[in-house]
């Protein structure tokens, strides 16, 4: 069987909302990824966001690294995450930045200069990414068919609210430096994994290299398809609808340019607000019992109650260890 990721055109959604929220499902219970088109943010502000993230790449190490990674804010460098903890010799082949919520250009988390610049333009940037990913999450509470005396098709939007102060969504700006396959130790660039929380929009440019385990078994390329983002089902979200929606494995892998050109990629993480309860979803189409998960030791499962339990026990496996380059 041959697998694909389904293309879904958000056009007209006020007037087609039944019929796209049908095919989100078909997706989300299947192959667990999706390419959206008409989702609502400008060009002009994907490029611009690449641009910034191009020109914070630039700068030397010792600069960037002044803002290290805490909380799960700020910059991690090379080798740093480990993606892929138990197969993975050394960590990702890749740098990040990871902004939190931006509110009336306010942050409470270390920004470089480049960044405090243009606080406005992340905002901008940062709030269309939530808005398009509560239009998506909205056809997925239509498609599980949540009543209306529970939330609706609104209640997904209640449990990620951009400006509460427990909001835990994330933007990451991301580079793959070029070269380095000869003397990177593994076979991939960025570990095979599922993402930690709800949905996943991805913007890629230029240069591709992302593969999906569309069958569980069979790895397939996830390509740069112009006018249009990626968005994935994350592993907080399989668990929330008790396996339900799928939260498949995907990893970046070395391809020829990558040896003469760096590649860049921007994720906008959707996260549930840290405080709220990962009990099954008020739905009659999700299963009613809670299968084993293979991201959650048998230990911590009854520890696993809200949406920051989730995301501390998954940050805290891939930041346990910080191999070093050999």
């Amino acid at each position: 069987m041959t697998y694909q990721i389904p293309i879904i055109d958000f056009k007209d959604f006020e007037t087609r909302s039944a019929e796209i929220a049908k095919e989100v499902f078909e997706a989300c219970t299947t192959i667990g990824f999706f390419y959206v088109a008409n989702h609502g943010i400008p060009q002009e502000m994907i490029d611009g966001a690449f641009a910034l993230s191009k020109q914070y790449y630039d700068l030397p190490f010792e600069v960037k690294d002044q803002q290290a990674i805490k909380d799960n804010r700020g910059y991690t460098g090379l080798y740093v995450q480990r993606l892929d903890p138990d197969r993975q010799r050394q960590g990702d082949h890749k740098e990040a930045f990871n902004f939190g919520a931006f509110r009336n250009g306010d942050y409470a988390w270390p920004l470089p200069e480049i960044f405090k610049q243009n606080k406005d333009q992340l905002e901008g940037f940062s709030r269309r990414c939530h808005a398009s990913a509560m239009n998506i999450m909205e056809a997925m509470a239509i498609a599980l068919e949540i009543p209306e005396k529970d939330g609706g098709k609104n209640w997904f939007t209640r449990a990620h609210v951009y400006d509460s102060p427990n909001s835990a969504g994330t933007l990451r700006f991301l580079k793959y430096p070029h070269g380095a396959e000869s003397t990177y130790k593994e076979p991939v660039r960025a570990g095979a994994h599922t993402d930690y929380g709800t949905i996943t929009l991805l913007f890629q440019k230029d240069i591709g290299g992302l593969e999906v385990q569309a069958s569980r078994t069979e790895w397939i390329s996830a390509p740069i398809i112009e006018g249009t983002i990626l968005v994935n089902v994350g592993g907080m979200f399989e668990y929330w609808t008790n396996g339900l929606f799928k939260s498949t494995m995907h990893r970046v892998v070395f391809r020829p340019e990558h040896q003469e050109y760096d590649r860049y990629s921007i994720a906008f993480f959707c996260q549930a607000d840290g405080n709220f309860s990962l009990d099954p979803i008020p739905s009659k189409v999700i299963p009613e019992e809670r299968p084993a998960s293979g991201e959650i030791p048998a230990d911590k499962v009854d520890k696993i109650t809200t949406a920051r339990d989730y995301l501390d026990m998954r940050l805290q496996a891939a930041y346990a260890a910080r191999p070093q380059a050999v």
